[in-house]
């Protein structure tokens, strides 16, 4: 019980700056660019899944669906995603990058790719493997108790 009270003071104080840097990493500011982090990883998980439902998209971000929506306006004024309904059911909505948010992306990709590189040569060579294990794993409980955390609930 000592070393879990030990632990858990340690990624409380962590988190913030591990949350902070990552949202530096993620942000397209680091582009010379005039998104949001959360525009940004619209961008990103469009680069990953190519198109996906707006429900589908606010639920893999963490987002309402009407923040998502909002974001998701902004990022069509800019040029950079489409938007179409469904052929079969009107109400669903799928988005997509254009070929100018592909490069968006891409270059925001990039741009993390390097951030992320720096950090890595910052842990031991030896200790990546458990690193980004542990982090899979951390992720994975993030996931599974992210609705009994939120206020509310």
């Amino acid at each position: 019980m000592a070393n879990e009270k030990f632990y858990l003071s340690k990624i409380e104080w962590l988190s913030p700056i591990l949350v902070r840097g990552l949202r530096l990493l993620a942000s397209v500011e680091a582009l010379g660019q005039d998104y949001s982090f959360s525009q940004a990883m619209i961008l990103q998980a469009l680069l990953m899944h190519h198109e996906s439902k707006m429900n589908d998209l606010a639920r893999f971000l963490g987002l309402t669906k009407a923040n998502a929506s909002g974001l998701v306006d902004r990022l069509v004024k800019k040029g950079l995603i489409t938007r179409r309904h469904g052929e079969e059911d009107r109400r669903v909505v799928f988005v997509r990058l254009t070929a100018r948010g592909q490069r968006v992306a891409r270059g925001l990709a990039k741009v993390q790719r390097r951030g992320l590189t720096k950090m890595m040569h910052r842990v031991r060579q030896q200790d990546i493997k458990v690193f980004i294990e542990t982090l899979e794993q951390m992720a994975m409980g993030l996931s599974e108790v992210g609705s009994d955390i939120a206020p509310g609930r």
